[in-house]
């Protein structure tokens, strides 16, 4: 989508921590301490360091390409032709996992919120909203995030402040009994889930950013809260209501939640995660959302897109009540489908682009990690041919 907009880096900073965190709020302690029990709280760590170099792979292909996308530098490593297959390989990332949130998105507001609503009725709310924040563009979308920070800091606060005289070490002990396996599947499922989701910032930055140098600082700052909370919320669940209960709950960080209880006079915290999950979640389908519309650009030469936005929220609305026929299926694709998936796109071709284009600079004698630009970057076109 052609923008003349651009964000600074605060902003970027809040909108990388929505998205990392995204969906993982809710659900994530449930699945790790299905796998591994009281270690549940020892994969977020661990995924979380992993996550340190694939995210450097993002901040090296940014500074190859500091005014475009994810998609120029298909076309600059790979040539036009063959970089247009990896552009609609990636463009598949968004295009499933879009439907499959807000699938889970609508569970949550049907069972919690608004039972009995029509879930056809939820869909359409959802994706309406959604549509019409890529609609006014990055720039509302990032002036949002920021101000939208203040329904989202001081309710994560309060509920892991409420949350900590309860815990009970005990409950993390023995540690690392986990077998080989169940380990694996734990720390791919958060890798796929969590910090692969990153390479969706891709399609943003640093092509929207007021300063390249300070917007990488952004991405570092923002990947690292957004999983020190997810490592915060998971210890929570696994010490505050053990590993078993976490692992049979669907929504663990929500019964948290519904545990705190001061007196008569503060109660229904459960709010809170709400209104977490929902400001989380909703900046991480607008990614996904701009994602598909800048690749459509891109692979059509489209100059503006905002004509398809409609026809595609249609398709996505079809995809969303089509996809799942239960919760069966809807674990199923988040294990078999959504895992593999995300690894793929945000480690395998970032991991593909930087060998090739290694190589590519080596032979062009470019530096392989250029230093950043001391003028400001400006919005306009990137160019075909990545120099620094």
């Amino acid at each position: 989508m052609k923008s003349n907009h651009t964000f600074t880096a605060v902003a970027y900073t809040f909108i990388v921590i929505y998205a990392t965190c995204s969906t993982a709020l809710l659900g994530i302690p449930a699945t790790l301490a299905f796998f591994v029990g009281q270690d549940a709280w020892l994969f977020p760590i661990i995924g979380s360091i992993i996550g340190i170099p694939i995210v450097f792979l993002y901040t090296m292909i940014a500074r190859w390409n500091p005014k475009g996308t994810i998609y120029h530098m298909n076309d600059w490593v790979f040539g036009k032709k063959v970089g247009k297959v990896f552009t609609a390989l990636f463009l598949l990332f968004p295009l499933f996992h879009f439907p499959a949130i807000v699938s889970y998105n609508v569970g949550f507001i049907g069972n919690f919120l608004l039972p009995g609503t029509p879930p056809f009725a939820i869909y359409l709310m959802c994706i309406l909203i959604i549509v019409y924040g890529v609609y006014c563009g990055i720039e509302p979308i990032a002036r949002t995030a920021t101000l939208i920070s203040v329904f989202f800091i001081p309710p994560l606060l309060l509920l892991i402040g409420l949350n900590v005289p309860d815990v009970d070490i005990k409950m993390v002990q023995p540690v690392m009994q986990s077998n080989f396996s169940d380990s694996i599947n734990a720390l791919s499922f958060f890798m796929g889930n969590v910090v692969c989701n990153v390479v969706i910032q891709l399609t943003i930055f640093p092509k929207y950013l007021t300063s390249i140098k300070n917007g990488e600082r952004a991405l570092w700052i923002g990947y690292s809260i957004g999983c020190t909370i997810l490592i915060i919320m998971t210890f929570l669940c696994i010490t505050v209501m053990s590993p078993e209960v976490t692992s049979r709950d669907f929504y663990p960080a929500l019964s948290l939640a519904q545990r705190i209880e001061l007196g008569e006079f503060l109660e229904r915290i459960e709010a809170t995660i709400t209104i977490l999950w929902f400001i989380s979640i909703y900046f991480n389908l607008l990614l996904y959302l701009f994602a598909i519309m800048e690749g459509i650009s891109h692979l059509f030469k489209l100059k503006d897109s905002k004509a398809l936005l409609m026809p595609m929220g249609m398709l996505l609305l079809f995809i969303g009540v089509t996809m799942f026929d239960s919760v069966v299926q809807e674990r199923e694709f988040y294990r078999f489908v959504s895992i593999p998936q995300s690894i793929l796109s945000g480690f395998g071709i970032p991991l593909l682009l930087v060998s090739i284009g290694i190589i590519k600079r080596k032979r062009k004698k470019l530096p392989l990690y250029p230093s950043h630009s001391k003028k400001p970057l400006s919005t306009g076109p990137a160019s075909s041919n990545v120099k620094n």
